[in-house]
């Protein structure tokens, strides 16, 4: 055993509260912003963020908004008090505070995940209209341990036990994460509240042992005796990102060298390219694929993974299902595309302005004739439910046709407009009028594709 690790409990250490010098340096990067909203349940931890935030403001030029959300997860009868509580907090420190309340039915099973969703997604609806360009949390560095800790348990591999990160631009409901306070233990964070004489709200479930979260922040309090402290898990845990941040830089490029994507959504690969690359970045490459392709995010089982790369390897033609995605392999080719299966793309019907259709296009329609698009039902969807005659098209070489099926069509009642994604299409109807139409792939992610999911057997 190392001489650094100690083998018996030592005296437990004494925290004090953040100081003025050390709020400061946590909300430095903060004048970046010129909207935030601060994430505030009424509990020690988001109670020491508003309190300090509030410090920092009053002592800084910081010429931006700041907006408080609570959210009301209506589980507990005393949810209401505490959302009460943090309006009165912020009408006190003169902030603008939202309650957001979780009306939908709860489930029977996974309560805590599906809260969590249901909370980033109130978070994310509401961010959409009022305009703020990150969310600030208060999680700490016991929260950091703990959630190492939960997914060593599920089997997680670098991806899982990187753990939180300071600043997520692309976390969950696609919001922007960015948590001040990793680095600081708890009990810092609630001498702060008690040196300002601050009261706050206790959450009774934090310590109610049949949820996982308490159970695994008693053991780490016994892991911490014997040296595994929260500060060396938090380390291990930035160790992990760093390393996936390599793993992602070097998948992109192998991304780009050597994967094909066509504009109308195929993706195809030379399976030399692919069976020349180290094991780790084909099952993520595999991955990556079939995202790009369904437009779903997914996350397969490591087992499925690895035996579709096993077949890729072993086989020289054939086709495979997975993730909504038909792989098929023909001379010496790897070919993904949508299949038409459950998850069916939408079609939009009389629509104008700018979107995203099936997770996988954007679109931008503009009328050059002012009064166009109103006498004009403007259609989007998959070519397979299109008025098309498909005998006639002029079908991409070398593409089987069946990976055009999910393609996008814009279509009016005189027929299609345009069968192939591409940039800026300028079309002009026989019966007058002109409409310009720009179609173009959701472009490459900046959060590559994520962990697979590994079961207690680590398969």
């Amino acid at each position: 055993m190392s001489a650094n690790v100690p083998n018996a409990p030592e005296k437990p250490v004494q925290y004090s509260e953040l100081r003025d010098g050390d709020i400061d340096q946590l909300f430095a990067s903060f004048k970046g912003f010129s909207k935030i909203a601060l994430a505030v349940s009424g509990g020690a931890d988001s109670t020491c963020l508003l309190i300090a935030f509030h410090d920092w403001v009053s002592r800084n030029n910081w010429d931006g908004t700041c907006e408080v959300l609570t959210v009301d997860h209506q589980l507990r009868p005393e949810s209401s008090q505490e959302t009460g509580f943090v309006q009165d907090l912020c009408n006190s420190l003169g902030f603008a505070c939202f309650v957001l309340k979780w009306k939908d039915e709860k489930p029977a099973s996974g309560l805590q995940e599906a809260a969590r969703d249901a909370r980033y997604q109130l978070i994310s609806d509401h961010l959409s209209q009022s305009g703020s360009e990150a969310v600030v949390l208060a999680h700490h560095l016991d929260d950091q341990a703990e959630t190492f800790l939960d997914r060593l348990t599920r089997g997680s591999g670098i991806y899982g036990l990187g753990a939180m990160a300071p600043d997520e631009p692309n976390g969950p409901a696609g919001l922007r994460l960015i948590r001040p306070f990793l680095d600081v233990p708890k009990e810092s964070l609630i001498a702060t509240l008690e040196a300002r004489n601050q009261v706050w709200c206790e959450d009774s479930s934090n310590q109610d042992p049949k949820y996982k979260r308490s159970r695994l922040r008693k053991i780490s309090g016994h892991l911490a005796d014997e040296g595994l402290s929260a500060k060396r898990i938090a380390t291990t845990a930035r160790q992990m990102r760093r390393t996936r941040a390599a793993i992602e830089s070097v998948l992109a490029h192998i991304f780009f060298d050597h994967v094909e994507e066509h504009p109308a959504g195929p993706l195809r690969i030379q399976k030399h390219a692919f069976t020349a690359q180290a094991e780790e970045f084909r099952l993520r490459l595999l991955i990556l694929m079939i995202e790009r392709a369904t437009g779903r995010a997914h996350l397969p089982k490591l087992r499925k993974i690895e035996a579709l790369d096993q077949w890729v390897l072993a086989q020289k033609n054939g086709r495979q299902t997975l993730g909504g995605a038909m792989l098929e392999i023909k001379r010496d080719v790897i070919l993904v595309w949508k299949e038409v299966g459950r998850a069916r793309p939408d079609t939009l019907e009389a629509i104008s302005g700018s979107g995203c259709w099936d997770n996988r296009f954007l679109y931008r329609i503009g009328a050059l004739d002012a009064n166009y698009l109103n006498k004009t039902q403007l259609c989007l969807g998959p070519l397979y439910n299109a008025p098309v005659d498909q005998q006639s098209l002029p079908w991409p070489e070398g593409w089987p046709k069946e990976a055009f099926e999910c393609s996008p069509v814009f279509w009016t009642g005189n027929g299609a407009v345009c069968v192939r994604s591409a940039a800026s299409l300028l079309w002009q109807d026989p019966h007058g009028g002109q409409c310009d139409i720009t179609l173009q792939r959701i472009p490459f992610p900046p959060k590559l594709a994520g962990n697979y999911r590994t079961d207690l057997k680590g398969s």
